[in-house]
């Protein structure tokens, strides 16, 4: 019993610390992580804020993740625009963050966070999203954030987005 206690132990390790260089492309639809634990049922210290509200089809626009005390930093990261389901369009991340573009579909159409040390850790992070030339539809930015390996929130959104051509 012992062995098999150490095995299960060892398995919940391997699994809190396998995606700690990015969420897996296995996350994109549902953009659960895969974490040994559940997500987290309360409301979501973060806010998902944009520039605007209406966009031109092929303009890029700002978005930003903060949270909403000092404490409510960002570890890890799941970030999409999404209309309904899918995500679209494209995004660019600042140089020296601890941020990588994910493949969930379209190549970086998601963003997601790379191993690093919680020194590390922000507070407010920012992005540029670009929406595909001909997208007329509205959006809205849908994220999954981690505080850390075992407190994060799925479904975290922004308000809608216009998208016109």
């Amino acid at each position: 019993m012992k062995m098999y206690s150490l095995v299960v132990l060892v398995a919940l390790v391997a699994c809190a610390q396998g995606y700690s260089s990015g969420a897996p492309e296995s996350a994109c639809e549902d953009m659960i992580p895969r974490h040994p634990v559940p997500p987290q049922k309360s409301k979501a210290p973060y806010t998902i804020t944009t520039n605007t509200k209406v966009v031109k089809a092929g303009s890029p626009l700002e978005v930003v993740i903060s949270g909403k005390g000092a404490s409510d930093t960002i570890r890890g990261l799941l970030l999409q625009a999404r209309v309904g389901d899918k995500p679209v369009g494209t995004f660019t991340i600042p140089p020296n963050e601890p941020f990588q573009l994910l493949n969930c579909g379209t190549a970086g159409n998601s963003v997601t966070h790379t191993k690093h040390d919680a020194k590390l850790d922000k507070q407010t992070v920012s992005f540029t999203w670009t929406p595909p030339a001909d997208l007329n539809d509205e959006i809205k930015f849908r994220a999954t954030i981690a505080l850390n390996g075992a407190v994060f929130w799925v479904g975290v959104e922004s308000a809608p987005i216009k998208v016109t051509n």
